[in-house]
């Protein structure tokens, strides 16, 4: 099911009551009396005179209603006993917000509509003469110095603006020109790699589209990952899940492992993998044990210790056993210095010797009375902890007498020869860089490469060397660098050039949803990073994941009549055309992206009179078309408090627009616009009759202030572009791609905001110099 209405809930304690959202009453002048000062012991509140000063000039001046509301009224909505400041705060989430500069708080009211002559003004909220709903709820009315000044402010922003002051909505908002002055903003803004990203990336790194036996595994797994097919899943999931990293679990192994198999991949160029020692071969040392230090098996009956020298004489055959750490596989020999007891003995004392599981080809004789070392040399292919294990194996007597034996020491020399030094880590090392820059585009610094080597030599152990470096190309596959569409590494490297092409990464990541290509990061080299944003705008590339966003951005459900409005939409940003147009094209785009005309009675409607906009949004008696074109474009939310539930029931179009009503804080704008829809039927065919009866689908005056006023759908298009939340809604849609998140227009992104419509309407309202410009933006690229 799709999302019909966001429905935001009042719950906060401050809130009180619906009444408290729209004052029922007390609109601005006509009040009379002079009582002020709060009310108390059943005395009814009577409001002072709030009719404007009739000596209020034509040529008022906005600052002259700043300079009132800041001395005037501005403190008594900011001192901490009028608890105004305590409800809508800054941060608040309030339409209506007292921040902590007056000049700042009046253009913020201003826009939102605050000083109009209408229900739900700030004027009609702190005079209504409900004690319950009268704001500041709970507490004594505002002294009446403070609402007279009030209402003046508010009469002088009226006629500021009946004279030809610049409506409030339809300008760069003026407290955004104000520094930021709040905390400091540490969100984390880098955006999780989504299913196209990473369909793409797979393909790029690995050379696989991860089909096995047949079956498109990311389609199998699209549910894990948040993907949108527009058959089964139609909605992205916004954020990293569990159920994301439950698909790399299925994900990386089975694209690692053929890859370090077939040699193809990150693993392109490395035929040896599956025989390259990664080991290295330490120059031979020698280890001594004396012989009387050990343990002998069997003990008793079987010898004891010598002396001179200290040792052990074994009179019956017995086992000698120490623990020695074999460095690295290779050639040992194991030495035991020791003499028999019949000298010139042919058939005298003889030993074996074993590492681990290997074992000598011969064994060592002693066939003399004289102590000497004799020697066997045994190949270990098992690095590691093992044990040495001596035996003396043929006692027994001979023509010559008792066959026993003395010994003194063992000595393990190994691995024979100079050794490798560091070759084979270093090459393995190199193996693991190569990996690094084909999977996060980066080097590995030294940390990171000792890291992955100990890994790779951990599983060598435990598998094959094949499978030890899948599990390598596995953890990078988990790394933040590949799992974050700007590689958090941005952050450490140091040079330029690293710098860029990493910034380069995340900027075709997420402008084309896929990496640079072999061609493209060449060409970064010669071109440098600005050339290749406008390389990347200009690429089909860009127009075929731009469609892919806007899709998701209007809910489509990929068919070619559902996609139009994408299209159009898509067509208008990447052929430069006014953004305007989104609202007010008189033309369509069809399958190819070629614009097309399309019938007269579209007029200047853009997406919202397509056939595939309109008939997945009902319009009368349900409101959702309106709704959703207010909240998609225009930025607006309604509130819709449990209260008005109860009401829906007995409501009608005309109830719903009586100021008095509970619904008119929305309906103000909902209903005048379905009303203007009302000859697209729901099925988003034009009709210019119902029940045989003519279609009105002008805004029928039913609300004064409308601000969209007329007829049809063009009459609110035309005038809705001019407005700065749409404005604002154009160029975050541009910021949203490219940073993956909202601008914060009104907190610490406010100077790039400000930019951003400088680029915009110095440019006729085309959006690619503002993608240009958040791609180079400090912003985009972090620090410089």
């Amino acid at each position: 099911m799709r999302r019909a209405l966001l429905l935001l809930v009042a719950v906060s304690g401050c809130e009180g009551t619906i009444s408290e959202i729209l004052p029922q009453g007390g609109g601005e002048g006509g009040g009379t009396g002079t009582t002020g000062g709060g009310t108390g012991g059943g005395t009814v509140y009577v409001p002072p005179d709030v009719s404007c000063d009739p000596n209020i000039p034509a040529t008022v001046r906005l600052e002259d209603a700043i300079a009132r509301f800041s001395s005037d009224v501005y403190p008594a909505f900011a001192a901490g006993d009028s608890q105004c400041v305590g409800c809508h705060a800054a941060a608040s989430g309030r339409r209506f917000t007292v921040t902590a500069d007056p000049v700042e708080t009046f253009h913020q009211a201003r826009g939102a509509g605050f000083f109009r002559d209408e229900p739900g003004s700030l004027l009609a909220r702190v005079t209504n003469p409900d004690d319950i709903v009268r704001m500041p709820i709970g507490l004594p009315a505002l002294p009446d110095a403070t609402v007279q000044a009030l209402a003046q402010v508010g009469c002088m922003v009226r006629t500021f603006e009946a004279n030809g002051g610049p409506p409030a909505d339809e300008q760069f908002p003026p407290e955004l020109l104000l520094p930021y002055t709040g905390m400091p903003v540490n969100s984390y803004d880098n955006p999780f790699i989504n299913y196209v990203q990473l369909k793409s990336k797979v393909r790029s790194v690995f050379n696989d589209q991860w089909v096995r036996g047949g079956v498109d595994q990311f389609e199998r797994n699209i549910g894990l990952f948040g993907g949108v097919n527009f058959t089964t899943h139609f909605v992205e999931a916004r954020v990293a899940t569990s159920d994301f990293l439950l698909g790399l679990d299925v994900l990386a192994p089975d694209v690692c492992t053929p890859a370090a198999t077939n040699k193809t991949g990150p693993f392109t160029g490395m035929p040896t993998l599956a025989t390259d020692p990664i080991f290295d071969v330490p120059p031979q040392a020698d280890t001594t044990i004396q012989i009387e230090s050990l343990m002998v098996q069997p003990a008793t009956g079987r010898g004891n210790p010598s002396t001179n020298p200290a040792g052990y004489f074994c009179y019956a055959e017995c086992t000698f056993a120490t623990q020695y750490m074999v460095p690295a596989a290779g050639t040992y020999r194991v030495t035991v210095r020791g003499r028999g007891t019949i000298n010139n003995d042919p058939d005298g004392p003889r030993l074996s010797a074993q590492i681990g599981t290997a074992t000598a080809t011969g064994s060592m004789h002693f066939g003399t009375t004289t102590y000497e070392e004799q020697f066997v040399d045994i190949v270990v292919t098992t690095p590691g902890d093992s044990t040495v294990s001596i035996n003396f194996f043929n006692d027994g007597n001979s023509a010559l007498g008792d066959r026993n034996v003395y010994m003194d020491y063992i000595k393990i020399t190994g691995p024979l020869g100079a050794g490798t030094g560091t070759t084979r880590a270093d090459a393995a090392r190199t193996k693991i860089d190569t990996l690094y820059n084909r999977m996060l585009y980066r080097s590995a610094n030294a940390t990171e490469k000792n890291d992955a080597y100990g890994l790779l030599t951990d599983l060598s152990t435990l598998g094959t060397l094949e499978s030890a470096w899948s599990g390598v190309c596995e953890a990078l596959v988990r790394h933040p660098d590949f799992l974050f569409t700007m590689p958090p590494a941005v952050e450490d490297v140091t040079t330029t050039a690293e710098k860029d092409t990493l910034r380069f990464v995340a900027l075709t990541q997420r402008a084309l949803g896929r990496p640079p290509t072999a061609a493209e990061f060449m060409q970064l080299g010669t071109d440098g990073y600005p050339a290749m944003v406008d390389a990347v705008i200009a690429s089909p590339a860009f127009r075929d994941y731009y469609f892919n966003r806007i899709q998701l951005r209007i809910e489509s459900q990929g068919t070619p009549e559902s996609d139009e409005p994408a299209r159009l939409w898509t067509f208008v940003t990447t052929t430069g055309r006014n953004f305007e147009e989104v609202l007010t094209a008189d033309y369509t785009v069809d399958t190819n992206f070629m614009q097309q005309t399309r019938p007269a009675e579209h007029g200047r409607s853009g997406v919202l009179t397509a056939k595939g906009y309109l008939s997945s949004k009902p319009g009368l008696p349900h409101y959702n078309y309106p709704a959703r074109v207010l909240s998609g474009f225009m930025g607006t939310i309604f509130e819709v408090p449990p209260e008005v539930f109860a009401q829906r029931g007995t409501a009608t179009a005309t109830s719903t627009v009586d100021p008095q009503s509970i619904c008119f804080s929305c309906h103000q704008l909902l209903t005048p616009l379905a009303h203007q829809r009302l000859k697209w039927a729901d099925d988003g065919t034009f009709r210019t009759m119902i029940n045989g009866n003519p279609i009105d689908d002008t805004d029928r005056a039913l609300v004064a202030n409308y601000p969209y006023k007329g007829a049809g759908l063009e009459a609110f298009a035309t005038k809705a572009v001019k407005k700065e939340p749409f404005i604002r809604r154009m160029i975050n849609t541009q910021v949203r791609l490219l940073m993956g998140r909202e601008m914060r227009s009104a907190t610490d992104e406010r100077i790039l905001y400000k930019q951003l419509w400088d680029i915009t309407f110095a440019n006729n309202g085309d959006m690619r110099p503002v993608l240009k410009a958040v791609a180079n933006s400090p912003t985009f690229k972090g620090a410089p």
